[in-house]
This record gives structure tokens, C-alpha cells and sequence, in this order.
């Protein structure tokens, strides 16, 4: 099984801070005072920061560095509003030590905690720094202080430590927060999901999530990924790998140099050579293959669509006069290599209508197949649904996840001869 290699978050650091670092001391008898050389050097940062005078801030800020005999408080608030400077001027590098300094600090007033640790370990992720990660993730995790884009990131840590489990942990706890805001699930955490499932030979976990990916992201990098999982099955038939393909060749961007080769030539050999010499005609639009790399097959597809043409007349009016319904479907998928879907509708449903077709799941996966092409998502799903198989299931996640985003497929028209 495939594991995916990709970034699965861009860290989204804070380009402004608010500190909440009042430079005289809170009136709560517990709360801790600064020296009184550190706060007035941390006010006038303060004023200069107001001015958008960062230098002398930070002029300001390294005086209070050179206080002697400062406090565990002291250097807490000097770390903090230090690192605030830095992340203002989105300087995350320099802003990364002060941030887990300030965030590793015995000192930290509880009404801070939580802006602490959120500015450390975001800034803590960004340098890679994952054991760092771990530790604030956890204490924010305590505050309740992640949300889905946290928990991934969390997860991304656990997953570069090499802690499979807690990274497939804290990755369903982001997939599960943006469910219950009634959000896409965080592709990161579905990659680190998947790939953390990967990695403990969890198969079956591993596909369900390869699913959830290709939905919530609808990139056709993953729908290539997963419908190549499902090709390579135990259980899967040459018929089924079939119809895999023709949704693969639907979605533009997911297909291989090989899979136009695969494709045309198991269309050719069931005697589809229209649809054969237009897979292999795409594929060399598209730069994947040559006619030469075809060889044999693209001459036999050619001169068998050249044939098709001719006959197709009098296949269609045979077929609408035949008593069963096996001619009409047989029709149907001939209209599906032209790219004549509106009129494989027509047939495969008239076929199925009368009925005495061998494979009674024949016609009505085709007719499910050929609503998707034609962007008819809500009926695609109602008839797909019922029916069983990894063909009938990819093809309806497929129009499940057009429904939900409101696209249409994108569709290369069939060329002509």
C-alpha cells in the first residue's frame, strides 16, 4: 500500500499579537509584579511599539534583559512581549526561542496560559521543533484550546516522532472537530490519518480514509490514488477495473501514462473500438502516450471505429426493435465511447425497461455511470446507491462529492473522425 508524501498543513503563524501584558501590575494579590527597572523598560517598548518603532522596542526589551537579579516573572513577561515583536513583524524565526521560552517559563499567570502556549506551538511546528509541539499541543489540549487545524498539527508532530498511533489519534480528533462544526474535514489530518494507518497496516482504515480524502479534497490526485487501490483489490474483476477506468479517464488530471493504454485496450478487446481510438486519441492530446507507443492497438482501434461508424445506424434500430433489453445496453455503451451520453440514457434505460439482460447489474450501473458524466449528481447517487460492488461505490463517491461542492464533471469532448 501507497504512502502519500505531502505537506499536510501550511502553519497558519499569527502576523500580528495581542499581549496581554499590562506594565503595571494586576490589582489580584497573587498575581505577580515585575521589578520595577523591567516594567518601566517594558512600558516604554510598549510606546514604541504603538509607533510601529520596532527597533527601539527592542531596544527597549534587551535592557530588560540586562536587569540583574530579575524574577522567573520577570523573565516570563521579557520572553513573551520579546516574541510578540518578532511575530508583529512576522520575524517567525527570531520569534521562536523567546515564544517557547516564554511558553517553558514556571511563571506563566493562568489567564495567559492558553496565548502562550498557542503562540509557541504554532511557532514551535513552523521550525519543526515536534517534541516542543507535543509538549504545548498538550497543554493547550488541557485548556481546550485546539480546535481541528490544532489538532492536526498536533497529530503532524506525533507523526514526525514516529508515534504512529497518537498521530492517527489526534488526526480523527481534528477530522471529528470540523464534523461537528459543520466543516470539510482538515485534509492535513486525513493525510496523517492515512498515512499513520499505512504505517500500522490498518488496510482497511487506510481505504476508508483514502475515500474521505478524495471527497473532502476532490483533487484528482486522489481520486488517481484511490481508484488505483481499488484496481489493485484481490476481489476485483477485469470488468470491474473497466468501469474504475472510464471514471478515471472522466476525471481530468488523475490519469497515467499507462492507463490509456490499459483502458483502450480493454475496450478493444470487448469490441468497443470507438471508444478504444478516442482513449488513445486523448492520451496523445494530453502528451501521455504516442501512436507509436501504441502500436498495434491504435491501428486496430482506428480501423474498427471506422467500422462503428458505419454500422452504428443499423446496431441503433436493431436494438430499439429487439424484444430484450441486452441489445439496448449493448448500444449504450457504444454511445459511451462517442461521448453520446444523453444518448446512452436513452438506450441503457429502455434496456433495462425490457428487461432479459444476463447481468441484471449491468444496466444499471452503466445508466448510474452515465448520469455522473452528464453532471446529474443527485439521480447518479440514487441509483447508484442501491447497488453493490467497488465500481457502483467509487462511481457514487464520486457524484457525492460533486453534489456537495455544486461542481459539474469535467469532461475531454470525444474527438471526431
Amino acid at each position: 500500500m501507497k504512502s502519500i508524501v505531502r505537506a499536510a498543513f501550511a502553519a497558519g503563524l499569527l502576523s500580528s499579537t495581542t499581549l496581554a501584558l499590562a506594565p503595571v501590575a494586576a490589582s489580584a494579590a497573587d498575581t505577580p509584579k515585575l521589578t520595577r527597572e523591567v516594567n518601566n523598560d517594558i512600558a516604554e517598548a510598549q510606546k514604541a511599539l504603538k509607533s510601529n518603532d520596532y527597533a527601539t522596542a527592542l531596544a527597549d526589551v534587551q535592557k530588560a534583559q540586562a536587569v540583574t537579579d530579575r524574577t522567573p516573572y520577570d523573565d516570563y513577561m521579557i520572553n513573551y512581549f520579546l516574541a510578540g515583536i518578532y511575530i508583529t513583524q512576522k520575524d517567525y524565526a527570531n520569534a521562536t526561542a523567546p515564544s517557547e521560552a516564554a511558553a517553558d517559563s514556571p511563571a506563566i499567570p493562568d489567564d495567559q496560559k492558553k496565548p502562550t502556549y498557542f503562540n509557541a506551538f504554532q511557532l514551535a511546528s513552523n521550525a519543526k521543533h515536534y517534541a516542543k509541539v507535543i509538549t504545548y499541543g498538550q497543554q493547550l489540549e488541557a485548556l481546550n484550546g485546539l480546535d481541528a487545524t490544532g489538532y492536526a498539527m498536533l497529530a503532524q508532530a506525533y507523526y514526525e516522532t514516529q508515534d504512529f498511533p497518537h498521530a492517527q489519534q489526534y488526526a480523527q480528533k481534528s477530522i471529528d472537530a470540523s464534523k461537528a462544526a459543520g466543516q470539510p474535514a482538515n485534509q492535513g489530518a486525513l493525510v496523517i490519518a492515512y498515512n499513520s494507518q499505512v504505517k500500522q497496516h490498518n488496510a482497511s482504515g487506510a481505504s476508508a480514509t483514502m475515500e474521505a480524502m478524495a471527497v473532502s479534497s476532490n483533487d484528482p490526485q486522489d481520486w488517481s490514488m484511490l481508484i488505483d487501490q481499488a484496481i489493485g483489490g484481490k476481489s476485483v474483476r477485469d470488468e470491474d477495473a473497466f468501469a474504475l477506468l472510464r471514471l478515471k479517464l472522466l476525471i481530468n488530471g488523475s490519469m497515467r501514462d499507462d492507463d490509456y493504454l490499459v483502458l483502450a485496450s480493454a475496450a478493444d478487446a470487448r469490441g468497443y473500438s470507438t471508444e478504444a481510438y478516442n482513449v488513445l486519441q486523448k492520451g496523445i492530446a494530453a502528451g501521455k502516450i504516442t501512436a507509436a507507443k501504441a502500436g498495434p492497438l491504435y491501428a486496430h482501434a482506428k480501423t474498427g471505429a471506422a467500422a462503428d461508424a458505419r454500422d452504428l445506424g443499423q446496431i441503433a434500430a436493431s436494438a430499439e426493435k429487439s424484444k430484450t433489453g441486452t441489445q439496448d445496453v449493448k448500444l449504450a455503451e457504444d454511445y459511451w465511447g462517442y461521448g453520446r451520453y444523453a444518448d446512452a440514457e436513452v438506450a441503457v434505460r429502455r434496456g433495462i425497461a425490457k428487461g432479459g439482460v444476463k447481468d441484471p447489474t449491468e444496466g444499471p450501473l452503466l445508466l448510474g455511470m452515465l448520469l455522473v458524466a452528464q453532471g446529474k449528481y443527485d439521480e447518479a447517487v440514487q441509483t447508484l446507491s442501491p447497488l453493490k460492488g467497488v465500481p457502483a461505490h467509487l462511481w457514487m463517491l464520486y457524484a457525492t462529492a460533486q453534489q456537495k461542492k455544486g461542481g459539474t464533471t469535467a469532461q475531454t469532448p470525444a474527438p471526431s473522425h
